[in-house]
């Protein structure tokens, strides 16, 4: 029979790691990934900086769970785009939910893609180095792209694509968003233009996957 109090003291363990994950990803928000100070976020949680040792090993451990955390989340951006039924529509809409999750986590998203100089992400480059990585030991995010690149370049041309062929274009995808977004995020893009450069930037990624110009246009419209 399960020890009531060591039940318990696990129950409230797990509820303030929880607390703890929430205000450090406010305090990302609000004042950036190297926004966060260990004792304001304690005192924030009604809690001392050793339970943030205790829970997570202290700060690097706390980075590493918002850095999962920031890839979590766009894999649920990711899914909210999921058409597997309309291949190039679920590659328009993945494109642009990648925008919008950039946009709506500045802070886990610089943190994911190094806004923190004093933190390194354990195995950052192995888990995007390979579909041969088994999916659990990866960011699904990336899978989530590299199978709809997939879909639309199988819909779109002739004969079926590559594993290596899908792969390149799914990371010079990823890298066509993360530059125009990493752009626009520091400034570098006129708020009034940005979206209509990243569209132009989904049309010419659909355009090399064969899709129609029309389909696109049409597509970009009905996303909003």
């Amino acid at each position: 029979m399960p020890n009531r109090r060591s039940s318990a003291a696990e129950s409230q363990g797990e509820d303030l790691a929880a607390r703890l994950l929430a205000e450090a990803e406010a305090l990302v928000r609000r004042d950036g990934p190297d926004g966060i100070a260990l004792r304001e976020l304690a005192r924030a949680c009604g809690s001392s900086t050793m339970a943030i040792y205790t829970l997570y090993g202290g700060k690097p451990g706390l980075m590493q769970a918002l850095y999962a955390l920031g890839f979590a989340r766009l894999h649920a951006y990711a899914l909210s785009a999921e058409h597997r039924d309309a291949p190039l529509r679920w590659l328009v809409r993945q494109m642009l939910a990648y925008r919008r999750f950039a946009l709506d986590h500045t802070g886990l998203y610089s943190l994911m893609f190094g806004g923190e100089k004093r933190f390194a992400p354990a195995g950052r480059n192995s888990r995007f180095a390979s579909l041969a990585v088994p999916v659990e030991d990866a960011y699904p995010a990336f899978a989530a792209l590299v199978d709809a690149v997939g879909a639309c370049l199988a819909h779109h041309r002739e004969r079926a694509p590559s594993a290596s062929e899908v792969q390149d274009l799914a990371f010079l995808v990823w890298g066509q968003m993360h530059g125009h977004v990493g752009l626009e995020i520091a400034g570098y893009a006129d708020p009034d233009d940005a979206l209509g450069r990243y569209r132009n930037a989904v049309r010419f990624i659909c355009a090399h996957c064969g899709a129609d110009p029309t389909d696109v246009n049409a597509e970009l419209a009905a996303a909003g």
